[in-house]
C-alpha cells in the first residue's frame, strides 16, 4: 500500500514537471501585454487576488525545489553518489515534502474557488435586484 501511494505521489510530481512548460508558455504570452492591457487588468485586480498570486508564485517555488530535490536524488543514486539507503530516505523526504506542498496548493485553489464562487452569488443577486 505504501508503495503505491509512493507511486502515484511520484506520479503527480511527474506530471507535474511535464506541464510546467505548458504552463510557463503560457504564462511567458501573458508577460507581452500591451500597456493598455497591463492597466486594465491592474485597475481589475483586487487586493485578494494579488495576494492569492503572491501567495501562489511562493507555493509554486516551493514546489519546484521539492521536485529538483527529488530529480538530485535520483540523479546522485543513479550515479552512485550515494548508498540505496540514503537514496530511500532522501526520496522519502522530498516526495512527502512535494505531497504536503501539492496538498497545501491545492487546498488554497478550494479556498479560491469559494471565494469566486460567493462573489458570482453576489453579482447573481445585484443583478436579480437591478432588474
Amino acid at each position: 500500500m505504501d508503495s503505491i501511494l509512493l507511486a502515484v505521489a511520484l506520479g503527480l510530481i511527474s506530471l507535474a514537471f511535464v506541464l510546467q512548460p505548458l504552463y510557463s508558455a503560457r504564462t511567458g504570452r501573458r508577460g507581452k501585454m500591451t500597456q493598455e492591457e497591463n492597466d486594465t487588468m491592474a485597475s481589475s485586480v483586487s487586493p485578494t487576488s494579488a495576494a492569492s498570486d503572491s501567495i501562489q508564485s511562493g507555493q509554486t517555488e516551493r514546489e519546484q525545489a521539492a521536485r529538483v530535490a527529488l530529480h538530485e536524488v535520483e540523479l546522485d543514486y543513479q550515479l552512485g553518489n550515494i548508498t540505496e539507503a540514503d537514496y530511500r530516505a532522501l526520496r522519502e523526504r522530498y516526495t512527502r515534502r512535494a505531497l504536503r506542498e501539492l496538498k497545501a496548493r491545492y487546498e488554497r485553489e478550494q479556498e479560491l474557488d469559494e471565494l469566486i464562487e460567493r462573489q458570482l452569488q453576489r453579482l447573481k443577486e445585484q443583478d436579480e435586484q437591478n432588474t
